[in-house]
């Protein structure tokens, strides 16, 4: 069983084209690390090993043919030489040895000279073909008739789950002062001084010459079965379907579920679970940091999903990627759910204002809306009934929040859990609770007793003025005027 396994995992690697750019791109940065801007040595001939056991893991038939098994120990005993000494002529004899290599593919060279010094030549310059390649498969892809490219299909698959992570990865970073933290010593900066064009150019060559060598491109004197696959566009293609792929859709979700599940355990462990912060984060922090940006993230992933679900049937009723969609949207309420309990906290050491109620609201409604998009799809609903769904829960909750005394609510709690009347907690904005107007009175009133100060008398006396102008008049303001008359006459 473990055999099979193997196996399996050597073939995925001698025929998988994705497989062969990654082995690209590693040997593309070990080569940047050993001579870019450094002095040349045994690295040469340390190189040349790591090309040798690239050449031969992706290409299954060197382990078939005796040459190629002899060309290998030659190539190998070129690179030791390299090791001890360096050779102009051994580094010749190296790269005739590599190029040969992957010459292996074609045998009409073997038995003449001169087909293989022809090969060699041509060889070469075979590092073009990759940067043609790219560049004839875009001009393609602009035409009327494109065909089917491993470097698109892989920027493709790879462009939105990079881009969404990112922002989330910010976002995160934003919301959560530990893994800011993180990140405060990477010196991003000091990563991208050592970008220029000269460095840039470099790769782009380096990255040729690698997959020319790992994966040639050579005529075979036997025509092949299979023509290449041309289709036609039947018309342009957005941006938002050429980047929501059904492996990019996958791929980003299995990113964003991992991402999200480890920011849900810090806040399980933080927050839920009264565990001890690191040093120099206190809970408000923790709390305000990431009340707002977790939103945002909510929001965003509201935006994918709606985009997938409505996308080719091949995504939105792939059953993996409903799934992990699910998952998602889960965890979603659950980060709504914590930056609502993260307000909670923070109105809880500082104070409670007109905004942070609103942002209770609005958190609610962004809960509210992504337990509309899992019933969406659990019931197969259309964009319509999500929609009537969503401004319906709208209205509603604006027409309960509408009968409600907001400001007479937020000057209680302020009042009630300041630090004159609770013993903790901070000192009372008087100003702001003035600001609010008459519905601030009944709780200042309170303040006043335990103060002994004068706080509102202004509010008490623009109340009195408000009920003597009958175009000012108001139910609730005339009863509040009765009721604290009614103290006084006591």
């Amino acid at each position: 069983m473990i055999n099979s396994h193997i196996h399996a995992a050597l073939y995925f690697a001698k025929t998988s084209t994705k497989f062969k750019v990654f082995s690209t791109l590693v040997l593309v940065i070990i080569a940047d690390f050993l001579f870019y801007n450094q002095s040349i040595g045994w690295s040469i001939g340390f190189f040349g090993f790591l090309l040798v056991g690239a050449v031969s893991l992706h290409n299954a038939v060197l382990l078939k043919s005796n040459i190629a098994e002899l060309l290998v120990v030659l190539t190998l005993g070129q690179c030791l030489v390299q090791i001890d000494k360096l050779s102009f002529l051994s580094f010749i004899l190296m790269v005739l040895g590599l190029i040969s290599l992957s010459l292996m593919r074609r045998d009409d060279w073997q038995h003449d000279a001169s087909i293989w010094l022809r090969l060699c030549m041509s060889s070469l310059m075979r590092f073009i073909g990759p940067l043609h390649k790219v560049i004839t498969g875009y001009q393609r892809f602009l035409n009327q008739y494109t065909r089917s490219n491993v470097f698109l299909t892989v920027i493709r698959g790879w462009f939105l789950p990079i881009v969404l992570s990112s922002t989330f990865l910010y976002l995160f970073s934003n919301a959560n002062p530990i893994v800011m933290n993180w990140f405060s010593g990477i010196d991003i900066s000091g990563m991208f001084a050592g970008l220029s064009s000269w460095r840039f150019a470099f790769w782009v060559i380096m990255s040729s010459l690698m997959f020319a060598i790992i994966r040639p491109r050579l005529k075979f004197r036997i025509k092949r079965k299979r023509a290449p696959a041309y289709f036609k566009k039947s018309e342009k293609m957005s941006l938002t379907e050429w980047a929501f792929s059904k492996d990019a859709v996958r791929r980003s979700l299995i990113i964003f579920n991992l991402m999200f599940a480890l920011q849900t355990m810090m806040d399980m462990n933080y927050l839920w679970g009264n565990s001890t912060l690191p040093d120099g984060v206190s809970y408000a922090l923790y709390a305000h940091k990431g009340a707002y940006p977790l939103i945002v993230t909510a929001l965003l992933a509201a935006i994918f999903v709606l985009v997938t679900q409505s996308a080719k049937k091949e995504i939105s009723e792939s059953k993996l990627i409903t799934q992990l969609m699910y998952l998602w949207i889960s965890q979603n309420i659950l980060l709504v759910l914590s930056s609502i309990y993260r307000t909670f906290l923070y109105v809880e050491i500082y104070a409670l204002t007109y905004w942070r109620i609103a942002a209770f609201i609005w958190m609610g409604l962004v809960a509210c809306g992504l337990i509309w998009i899992i019933l969406r799809g659990l019931l197969g609903k259309s964009n319509t009934w999500l929609i009537n769904a969503n401004v319906l829960t709208l209205l509603a909750v604006l027409y309960v929040t509408s009968f409600v005394n907001v400001g007479g609510m937020i000057a209680h709690y302020n009042v009630t859990h300041s630090k004159v009347m609770s013993g903790a907690g901070i000192s009372l904005d008087v100003y702001y609770l003035q600001n609010i107007g008459s519905a601030s009175i009944p709780a200042l009133l309170e303040f006043e007793a335990r103060t002994g100060g004068d706080v509102t008398s202004d509010l008490i006396r623009q109340l009195r003025n408000n009920m003597d102008d009958w175009r000012r008049w108001t139910y609730s303001e005339y009863r509040l005027l009765q009721s604290l008359e009614s103290t006084q006459n006591e």
